[in-house]
């Protein structure tokens, strides 16, 4: 029986991604390369740490690397102070947990206060029983310790619980913790090994809202 669904926020829940895009994209105009929006931060996306400052070493000129992405993230924080865009299906997916009596939670891995700050500011963070958050666990996505971790916080056995994400970070997290994963994909693609480490893929949090439904809600009611 589903008794808790776990929200991942950027990407899934507020539409971030498309905002640092569009700052990757000013940032490198400012220092005269193009298109980095497109070409660099896809690139970026669920990289573990190590690999994105490889990656970043290797398509930066070391001379501006630190100006540019300093730039780069003033931009996206001050658009995200301003608006953050909330996902198709968010509130609706939201109002059909709680209508059903099904907890919810979230496992990011951006830090307290941005987290705390962006959820307020788009209405949901106290709707949630319990916000972990990426600078309160040790090892990041894809470890499944913030999987394991929320499991344990709510009392909740890996059956009886369901995995919101967007990024293949996120969905292999879920699938090493044994927690059943929808994946939402945002601005990648998903591969075949996203098909097969979650129970489905969809376009939008209405289509996993009504996959619940009907898979684990519905079902359980018959």
């Amino acid at each position: 029986m589903l008794e808790l669904v776990i929200f991942d926020v950027d990407g899934l829940m507020i539409d971030t991604e498309s905002v640092w895009k569009e700052a990757f994209d000013k940032a490198g105009d400012k220092y005269g390369i193009p298109d980095l929006g497109d070409t660099l931060f896809p690139s970026l996306i669920g990289k573990r740490l190590e690999d994105e400052q490889e990656l970043l070493n290797r398509l930066l000129p070391s001379d501006i690397q630190d100006k540019l992405l300093n730039e780069w993230r003033q931009m996206g924080l001050s658009s995200l102070e301003k608006e953050v865009p909330v996902k198709p299906g968010l509130y609706e997916m939201l109002d059909f947990l709680e209508q059903h009596h099904i907890k919810m939670a979230v496992a990011t891995t951006t830090r307290r206060d941005l987290t705390e700050q962006r959820l307020k500011k788009i209405g949901v963070y106290d709707r949630f029983e319990y916000v972990l958050c990426g600078d309160e666990v040790t090892k990041r996505k894809p470890d499944p310790e913030i999987y394991l971790s929320v499991l344990h916080k709510m009392n909740t056995k890996a059956e009886n619980a369901i995995v919101l994400e967007d990024s293949s970070v996120g969905v292999e997290a879920a699938y090493r913790a044994s927690i059943d994963c929808i994946q939402v994909p945002d601005l990648i693609a998903p591969t075949e090994v996203q098909k097969e480490q979650t129970i489905c893929i969809v376009k939008d949090l209405i289509e996993a809202k009504d996959y619940i439904k009907e898979n684990r809600v519905h079902n359980a009611t018959k």
